[in-house]
């Protein structure tokens, strides 16, 4: 509150008196302090819970792109040794699935250059590429496989990552539908 005070003969004088502006401050410090604390608790937090490969966004679009391939492999044993110059590898899957359509594709993923992904889609000769760029330097130690979870089972794949310490990051088998 503003107050006028009247002395002897001096004009008057306007101003905030010295208990208002120590609770403005002691607010204003308050609010500081709360804060200062809620950014060291988050500091803390992100020490405590490092992102790893499942949270980066790249990872989860390539793995799910990924999965959804591998779920809609066409017939019995979807995977192919090579097609178009590629052949397979622990870092190439070759993969034949269903699109969208009801129609047959051949999609090949290509794992070797390092943070980068390409996904080549081949529909009646025609070729679409999907590539994602930026992925963790890690992420290109990654190995695709053809396993078979027992023996009368069909094909499924396994994808296996590992962080920058050489620990187990990704291990997933993907198993595709049945189809027959």
């Amino acid at each position: 509150m503003v107050t006028t005070r009247r002395t002897g003969f001096s004009p008057s004088m306007r101003g905030y008196t010295l208990l208002e502006v120590v609770v403005a401050m002691a607010v204003f410090g308050i609010f500081l302090m709360i804060l200062a604390q809620l950014t060291s608790e988050m500091r803390d937090q992100e020490k405590r819970l490092p992102v790893n490969m499942h949270k980066h966004p790249l990872v989860i679009s390539v793995l799910a792109r990924l999965r959804r391939d591998v779920l809609d492999g066409h017939g019995r044993f979807p995977y192919k040794n090579e097609h178009d110059g590629y052949v397979a590898s622990p870092k190439v899957l070759i993969i034949e699935t269903v699109n969208a359509s009801g129609g047959v594709e051949t999609v090949v993923w290509d794992f070797r250059t390092p943070r980068e992904v390409r996904r080549r889609a081949y529909n009646v000769g025609n070729a679409t590429e999907w590539v994602a760029r930026g992925l963790p330097l890690d992420f290109s130690k990654l190995e695709i496989d053809a396993v078979r979870t027992h023996e009368n089972a069909a094909w499924a794949t396994r994808i296996v990552a590992k962080d920058e310490k050489g620990q187990l990051a990704i291990d997933t088998i993907l198993q595709p539908r049945a189809t027959e």
